[in-house]
């Protein structure tokens, strides 16, 4: 499969505990391959994703809808790309440093929720 193929979808299988997956590329009834690793930093990065990670899938599948032209650029060579994007250190280090951050909100926001639970209790 060449790198300017137009594909179909692309698929994250996901590990059991959903931490990593195995991503691949379909096109014209041919699977490939083109990466594993860690889920986190490409959810990060696509909304769609995000919200089937949410859903407690299995599978996460992207496509392209309908739109005239749309499929011009659903290409392996794009999905490429986009694996070498987010596994760059750079992206990485900032995934986890808002991953980070966002479970510090989470905690603060517990605490303050606990917080004004028993300041209406008292009163």
């Amino acid at each position: 499969m060449k790198s300017d193929w137009l594909i179909d979808y692309a698929v994250f299988q996901l590990s059991p505990k959903r931490s990593r997956c195995e991503l691949f590329v379909s096109s014209d009834g041919n699977t490939k391959k083109l990466a594993s690793g860690l889920v986190k930093p490409f959810v990060t990065h696509l909304k769609v994703a995000e919200k089937q990670v949410a859903l407690s899938l299995q599978s996460i599948k992207l496509e392209v809808e309908k739109h005239k032209n749309a499929k011009t650029w659903f290409t392996k060579g794009t999905i490429e790309r986009f694996v070498r994007f987010v596994s760059t250190p750079e992206v990485l280090e900032l995934v986890n440093t808002l991953d980070a951050e966002m479970s510090q909100l989470e905690a603060a926001r517990r605490i303050y929720s606990q917080g004004w639970e028993s300041s209406l209790l008292v009163h």
